[in-house]
């Protein structure tokens, strides 16, 4: 019995070292699509002259087809009037950080957020 025990034990050990890199790597892609989507905001930005309602819409449609909840994604701009050529427009997206790791083996506290900040020069003209 306590052989059988042990090794029960043992097998849900050997599950979280094989998973444990899975995880990791399924974080890192989360945390990279939100930088990659702060870049496309602020590219598409940049045109515009200010984020619009369309574009906020447009990337969280992007970031809920990953799993967040449209309602925990926050998008922020520096200005929410829209800005001359050569004017510097800063884009902020906060999404909630997804526990994938079921034991924490540091004492290091892990981020409870995913953070992308992109900053361009506006290419607005009238």
């Amino acid at each position: 019995m306590k052989e059988t025990i042990l090794r029960a034990l043992f097998l849900w050990f050997a599950l979280f070292i094989i998973l444990q890199p899975i995880f990791s790597y399924i974080d890192y892609l989360m945390d990279l699509q939100v930088k990659a989507n702060t870049s496309y905001l602020a590219q598409k930005a940049a045109t515009e002259g200010m984020v619009t309602s369309t574009l906020r819409s447009e990337v969280t449609r992007n970031l809920e087809r990953l799993g967040f909840a449209a309602t925990d994604i926050e998008i922020t701009s520096s200005t929410t009037t829209i800005q001359d050529r050569q004017t510097r427009l800063d884009v902020y997206i906060r999404a909630p950080r997804i526990n994938m790791f079921p034991y924490t083996f540091g004492q290091v506290a892990q981020p409870t957020q995913y953070y992308g900040h992109g900053s361009i020069m506006s290419e607005y003209l009238d």
